[in-house]
């Protein structure tokens, strides 16, 4: 089998489930290319992309991310693509049938990655790219098209785009799959078939496994690993470690992740009296995050809603923290609740409770009994639905179009 997976930005490090997913295909077998609509910024790789050597197999678009020089390459784009093949050449500026793939002129860059390729299957990540492979499908470059839903894609660019975005990939017939239940029920609500398959991002879990007495616990420590945004809830989970000092005062919170608000964050921890309690560590690769993993004594993510109508779409490092044998503290948010079994591998509390996150955390780190107990629940959790053989081996039924 043939396949080509569509991404945005590859490989992006805070997306390590796409660089799974792609090792995942390789390794059961699947002749595999990525296409990228952009290169990364960041020169810091995720484990699987060096061990796997998955950028030689990465084709990029090249696509400027200025508008004004995208526009003016997109003349050129055009004309070497209607040399090669007209009927892609003009499918691509069918701005009406493929919303905002052809408005902001995405689909010439790839029809000119694809101009003398054809696959298998095509599977696209984010409902945005499905449109991408929805093209690519009409003009004959591939059999099936699977185009993932992972959160951000239903939320937040709906509403900037408008519910009927992704109706012509929704009409086409195509698979659509949902990283969580919540997800599968956006597309639903914004017009998508009934029929959507969850399948959720996936780890390798042997990776996470932790060796029992190889790592020393760093007493009342906590840990974060996130972008340092909005929707992660850093706010309230600081504010948190402000009411867990009053019981606990030489509390760590360990904060890995890097974004635009930072500043801000390291700003608001000085005036929260928890400066000294808090380390920013920056963006961390695979090996040192699962070190932090397996020093720490409890996990948190305090997800919320941003203003702009972002969510959390899975958050996979939830389950990479429970394969770790680690305790988890998560909300009541979007997609969060399919991945922590509620009060046995860890706790869920409401958006923007700082005592009830406070409350979690001071129990946990007062019942060692309890921490070892549901972090033995989390490995079992994780282990039989989140391994990335196991993903794999749904997607790969979608491809071949077997039922579930």
């Amino acid at each position: 089998m043939k396949l080509a997976v569509i991404v945005n930005t590859f490989p992006e490090l805070s997306e390590t489930f796409i660089s799974n997913h792609v090792a995942g295909e390789l390794l059961s077998g699947v002749e595999t290319t990525v296409f990228s609509a952009y290169r990364p910024l960041g020169p810091k790789r995720h484990e699987a992309v060096q061990k796997y050597a998955l950028e030689e197999k990465t084709v990029y678009a090249e696509i400027p991310r200025n508008l004004v020089l995208r526009t003016l390459k997109a003349f050129l784009v055009f004309f070497r693509l209607l040399a090669a093949d007209s009927r892609m050449a003009f499918e691509a500026l069918r701005f009406g049938k493929y919303q905002t793939a052809a408005a902001n002129f995405k689909l010439l860059f790839f029809g000119l990655c694809f101009r003398d390729k054809t696959f298998d299957a095509v599977h696209c990540h984010f409902g945005m790219n499905g449109l991408v492979g929805l093209y690519l499908k009409n003009c004959g470059r591939c059999g099936r098209l699977v185009t993932t839903f992972h959160g951000a894609d239903i939320n937040s660019y709906v509403k900037k785009h408008g519910p009927g975005v992704y109706r012509p990939l929704f009409r086409s017939g195509e698979i659509i799959t949902a990283n969580t239940e919540f997800t599968k029920s956006k597309i639903i609500q914004n017009g998508g078939p009934k029929d959507v398959r969850v399948i959720p991002a996936g780890l390798f879990f042997d990776d996470f496994r932790p060796n029992a007495g190889t790592v020393e616990k760093i007493p009342l420590s906590i840990l974060t690993v996130g972008r340092l945004e909005e929707k992660k809830g850093y706010r309230y989970s600081l504010a948190a470690v402000a009411l867990v000092k009053k019981t606990f005062p030489e509390v760590r919170y360990f904060i890995a992740g890097t974004g635009s608000r930072r500043k801000e964050l390291e700003e608001l921890a000085g005036e929260l009296g928890i400066a000294e309690n808090c380390r920013f560590l920056g963006p961390l690769t695979g090996g040192r995050i699962r070190e932090h993993y397996r020093q720490c004594e409890i996990f948190v993510l305090a997800s919320v809603t941003a203003p702009d109508g972002d969510m959390e779409g899975q958050g996979l490092v939830l389950q990479e923290a429970q394969a770790s044998g680690v305790p988890v503290i998560s909300t009541l948010h979007n997609g969060i609740p399919d991945g922590v079994l509620e009060n046995k591998s860890g706790f869920l509390v409401p958006e923007k409770d700082s005592a009830a996150l406070a409350e979690k955390i001071t129990l946990l780190f007062g019942d060692p009994g309890l921490r070892e107990k549901m972090g033995e629940a989390g490995i079992e959790f994780v282990r039989h639905k989140y391994d990335m053989p196991l993903i794999v081996e749904q997607y790969n039924k979608c491809y071949r179009g077997l039922p579930e």
